[in-house]
């Protein structure tokens, strides 16, 4: 099974982290061809981890999992947290295949949303 997490900073404020799980839902109606499983993840402050997402997608048999850091920066975060845990999760689970996408922030398409919605 391939799936996709998309994982976000997590916020202490509820709203926000409403707002990551459905935009998550919309990505998951657009690419249901491309991923049997879409999940949203967190690391900090709201669940799931990261390596809990990951923990129920082994259960679910997952052999490859893409993950999408929703940031807009190249923070510590992006930088050194999240490919360190995907590193872990990798001895911990030698069977699935992982991939770890570029951040949100290298996107050429964030100035043409800015400018559409400007």
């Amino acid at each position: 099974m391939k799936a996709l997490i998309l994982i976000a900073h997590g916020s202490k404020k509820e709203k926000s982290n409403e707002e990551f799980r459905n935009l998550v839902s919309l990505v998951r109606e657009k690419n249901q061809d491309k991923y049997e499983n879409i999940v949203a993840s967190f690391l900090e402050f709201e669940g799931p981890s990261l390596q809990n997402a990951v923990k129920e997608l082994a259960f679910k048999n997952a052999s490859s999992i893409t993950v999408y850091p929703f940031f807009l920066n190249s923070g510590k975060h992006v930088v050194f947290d999240i490919p360190d845990i995907i590193q872990e999760l990798e001895k911990e689970y030698p069977n699935i295949e992982f991939n770890l996408l570029s951040h949100f922030g290298t996107s050429d398409k964030i100035a043409s949303i800015i400018s559409q919605d400007i």
